[in-house]
């Protein structure tokens, strides 16, 4: 009596991981740029308010905030609202609105998500190259115009150098160990409005 001979199980092939392209990325932070810059006009009405003389505010007159206010309470409480911003969906599902809408996530190179220490992290290596091109045209030229100018340098500069490197990361990728890949369509999502709703064909 012949033996039956069972064929050895086939492995399951491995999904491949699809690494988000520079257009789709800035796509997202033009999106989700315009929701952070809503969230911090909100914070900065909220501290000006507080910090106008109640004198001032009965008259409603202008007043000019002194330096020592915008740069030790403004500037810093708008850095932590967009890491809050950030923070908050990269641990919750690795997606922000913008990512979401552009269907592309964040995560550690392990798939893990984010913790908000990764998420700090990620926020102050994407600030590196900007700040050091803006305080550079500071010194050369001194002007306001220079400095914006190439702070924007600094920022396309992040993601140009995913076109340099072998791997495709952008610069704050590396620094921060985290990876920006393509989310698949989920043929059973709808989604609605921009990405801001979806529901599941079986609901």
């Amino acid at each position: 009596m012949a033996k039956k001979v069972t064929a050895p199980p086939v492995p399951e092939a491995k999904p491949t991981v699809e690494l988000a392209g520079v257009g789709v990325r800035l796509a997202a932070v033009v999106y989700d740029g315009l929701l952070i810059l809503a969230f911090n006009a909100i914070v900065a009405a909220i501290l000006i308010g507080i910090a106008t003389p109640a004198e001032v505010a009965a008259k409603h007159e202008a007043v000019v905030l002194p330096d020592w206010f915008r740069h030790l309470i403004l500037f810093p409480a708008m850095m932590i609202m967009t890491w809050l911003f950030y923070g908050y969906f990269w641990r919750k599902n690795g997606q922000t609105l913008g990512m979401q809408t552009w269907r592309i996530k964040v995560i550690k190179p392990n798939g893990e998500l984010l913790t908000w220490a990764d998420a700090a992290g990620r926020c102050a290596a994407a600030v590196i190259l900007p700040t050091i091109c803006g305080l550079t045209a500071n010194v050369l030229y001194g002007s306001s115009g220079a400095f914006a100018l190439s702070l924007l340098f600094g920022f396309i500069g992040n993601y140009a150098w995913s076109w340099i490197n072998r791997r495709g990361f952008a610069w704050h990728d590396q620094l921060s160990a985290t990876v920006v890949i393509r989310v698949p369509i989920d043929p059973k999502l709808k989604r609605s409005v921009l990405g801001w709703f979806s529901k599941s064909d079986d609901e």
